[in-house]
């Protein structure tokens, strides 16, 4: 399949454009995982020195005889501290103590204190590795980085603070920032068909009027368009060299045909059949003395080729096609053709038509009726005189060609060249790329701008079979519902597969969404919980009350930290359910009418 010019600058000014928006979406996520990672590896480092600092003071504080361990894990600031910093940091999932031989001091989960501290890779590290090693090792199989800060005690190594970075969180930072950078290039590779396609129309639009009147020079009308007087352009010169080409094919055609017209009155009148071979061995041209050979009248053998005029076994087809295997001319050759009369002879000649001695461009042949042949000076005279004449005018026939193919050629070399300027790159799309890029690039700025959220502990990734969950969720609630009027009604889909997370963490998330639908009632009404597979691939919870519901504009604040319309809320609920879900790849949504109720549904991959 051959694409057309306008299809041509189309598809190459697309592909540049989509070169030119991977290149910059890459390097913008290399550059937002740089300073990802950089951003959090300070928080970290400056939690850690904090965590020093206090450590410090509580040995500083007890007496020297007294066991420096217990001291850190009985002073309640830095417990406090400790717990703190994992409370409200948007990417740690613990922080801990260990001493030299890795074993746990103190650590944010209790119930882990002096059991030993599994080895993690060093989060620092990311930032010596190039751009496409550090956002694999971002999107990675490991789930945990550590940032780590050694405590000494008199010059020597005594304890090290540990930080567990949590790589599902930093993911869902740089999930974001992609989302936008593959719309904005989408956006830009929709726009830059729209300009190429635009810009195609208007470049090709001289050439499509060349074509316009190359057709009307080839259909015969030679009064083209052409180029508006003084043209400026190549388009423009092109086409008054078309019209001045038109001019001069209309005058050698006025002359051509004024000469054949006196050229066929001359020959119609002798006696020798002359008959005319282009290179398709298609007849150009014959007299009326020929007719005799061919059997058929002149109107209708011009232009038919010979194997439609002659039978194969027609002698004088035989001698045409040997003069054109052979390339050479045939020279009064007699041949026999059949009559009712019996058969009459004749005398054949034929002449070939070459360029420069190579191929053959054609042929003339010349028939004598042998019974008309007499032996007088008279006749031979006239015979070489009109050879003479008919050669004279097979040069002249040969230099009009010439000179009509030669400007042909040039216009189909300028056109050649005015195809290859047009692949340069246009203003108009150096102007649209570097709209693109800015567009881009702006795209830095938002990234600082994500909310800070809180995040959750490590979590232990097992089969949970949420029926069983929300079963137990919401029988704990159902008795102390009767009391205010409240009921659950579960429709929970027995076929629902088990998904692979953290049971103590899936159960905080669901029953902080069960206690916020059960407080929106204090009048009473119905929690309607739901449990179905999406798809193969994914699970649906929806939880529903009958409660008052949010306003519109105060939906997209629930998940925003300390943000809560109850008196005695802490504003954490919400931001914990949505990293729990995030932790678990999953995603939450709140669909919400007011004076109707509120319904949270959370989605969660099968695993």
């Amino acid at each position: 399949m051959t694409l057309g010019l306008q299809a041509k600058e189309v598809l190459i000014i697309t592909l540049l454009t989509f070169v030119v928006v991977t290149t910059t979406t890459v390097v913008h996520l290399s550059h937002v995982s740089r300073v990802l990672v950089e951003q959090t590896a300070r928080q970290a480092d400056l939690i850690a020195r904090q965590l020093y600092a206090q450590s410090a003071r509580a040995l500083s504080r007890a007496p020297e005889s007294g066991e420096r361990h217990e001291i850190l894990r009985q002073d309640p600031e830095l417990r406090t501290l400790l717990n703190a910093t994992v409370e409200y940091s948007p990417y740690l999932l613990y922080a801990l103590i260990a001493d030299a031989t890795g074993r746990v001091i103190l650590h944010s989960e209790a119930g882990k204190e002096g059991e030993p501290a599994p080895a993690r890779p060093g989060f620092k590290d990311l930032l010596a590795l190039d751009p496409l090693t550090r956002v694999s090792r971002i999107y990675g199989a490991e789930p945990v980085y550590e940032s780590a800060l050694s405590l000494t005690l008199d010059d020597k190594p005594f304890a090290t603070v540990r930080l567990g970075i949590g790589m599902p969180l930093v993911r869902s930072q740089l999930k974001d920032s992609l989302k936008q950078s593959v719309a904005l290039g989408a956006l830009a590779l929709v726009g830059a068909l729209g300009v190429a396609i635009g810009l195609a129309n208007v470049t090709l639009r001289p050439i499509r009027r060349l074509s316009g009147d190359v057709d009307l020079l080839t259909r015969g009308e030679f009064r083209v368009a052409g180029g508006s007087p003084g043209p400026k352009d190549e388009f423009a010169r092109l086409g008054a060299q078309l019209q001045g080409l038109g001019e001069q094919i209309q005058s050698d055609r006025a002359r051509m045909l004024s000469e054949k017209a006196q050229f066929q009155h001359t020959v119609d009148h002798l006696e020798d059949g002359i008959m005319f071979f282009n290179a398709a061995r298609r007849i150009l041209f014959l007299n009326r003395a020929a007719e005799i050979v061919v059997g058929k009248p002149v109107a209708e053998v011009v232009g038919e080729p010979i194997d439609a005029v002659l039978a194969e076994g027609h002698p004088l087809r035989r001698l045409v096609e040997e003069a054109f295997q052979r390339s050479a001319s045939v020279r009064n050759a007699t041949i026999a053709i059949p009559a009712e009369a019996g058969p009459t002879e004749f005398l054949v000649s034929v002449f070939v038509v070459t360029d420069n001695g190579q191929g053959c461009d054609g042929a003339m042949v010349l028939v004598k009726d042998l019974k008309s042949v007499t032996v007088s000076a008279r006749t031979l005279q006239s015979l070489i005189r009109y050879s003479a004449q008919l050669t004279a005018l097979g040069r002249i026939t040969s230099q009009v060609t010439h000179e009509v193919k030669n400007p042909l050629n040039a216009m189909m070399v300028h056109v050649e060249l005015l195809k290859d300027r047009l692949t340069g790159t246009p203003e108009e799309v150096r102007q649209s790329l570097d709209v693109i890029r800015s567009e881009i690039a702006r795209l830095d700025a938002v990234v600082q701008k994500f909310t800070n959220v809180m995040r959750p502990p490590e979590p232990t990734l097992r089969p949970v079979h949420l029926n069983g969950l929300l079963q137990d969720l919401s029988t704990l609630l159902e008795a102390e519902g009767r009391k205010k009027g409240i009921a659950f009604t579960l429709r929970l889909d027995p076929g629902l597969p088990a998904v692979l997370g953290d049971e103590e963490m899936l159960r905080t998330a669901l029953m902080n969404i069960l206690l916020n639908a059960y407080q929106a009632m204090s009048g009473g009404g119905t929690v309607a919980i739901t449990s179905a597979p999406e798809d193969d691939k994914r699970v649906t919870v929806s939880i529903s009350d009958t409660g008052p519901g949010i306003p519109a504009e105060d939906i997209d604040r629930v998940f925003a930290m300390y943000y809560t319309t109850k008196p005695e809320g802490s504003g954490v609920g919400l931001p914990l359910v949505r990293r729990i879900v995030e932790l678990h790849d999953g995603d939450i949504e709140i669909q919400s009418t007011v004076g109707r109720g509120t319904t949270v549904v959370i989605r969660l991959p099968v695993r």
